[in-house]
């Protein structure tokens, strides 16, 4: 399952065999302190470059999350990291809609991870 929300679920039924995305944002430790796996993925360079970076949300669109949620998905079927049920992705409020309606589109990644209805 690939969940998109804006805050860490706080039911102690998640986390133990599922992983943490944190997109553009970040959360406390005793928040992470329970999951498989928590993982940063940051599509805009800080204010101070003025300009975007490759990976920008809003500029190209979802590619790079999408690709990266790729990898891990291939990283856990080759038993290269510990295996994960779901992955919880959070991110900014303003960002949320953006990027599930965006990860819903890709075709490739909705062979490895479903969207909860």
């Amino acid at each position: 399952m690939l969940h998109v929300c804006t805050s860490v679920p706080d039911d102690a039924a998640y986390g133990c065999k599922d992983a943490l995305l944190l997109v553009n944002t970040e959360v406390t430790e005793e928040q992470k302190a329970k999951w498989q796996h928590v993982w940063r993925w940051s599509g805009v360079l800080g204010p101070e470059f003025g300009r975007h970076s490759t990976q920008c949300v809003c500029c190209v669109g979802q590619g790079g999350l999408s690709a990266f949620l790729l990898a891990q998905a291939q990283q856990s079927v080759l038993g290269r990291c510990e295996p994960y049920r779901s992955v919880w992705v959070i991110c900014c409020e303003n960002e949320a809609q953006k990027v599930r309606n965006r990860l819903r589109k890709e075709g490739f990644l909705n062979s490895f991870y479903q969207f909860p209805d």
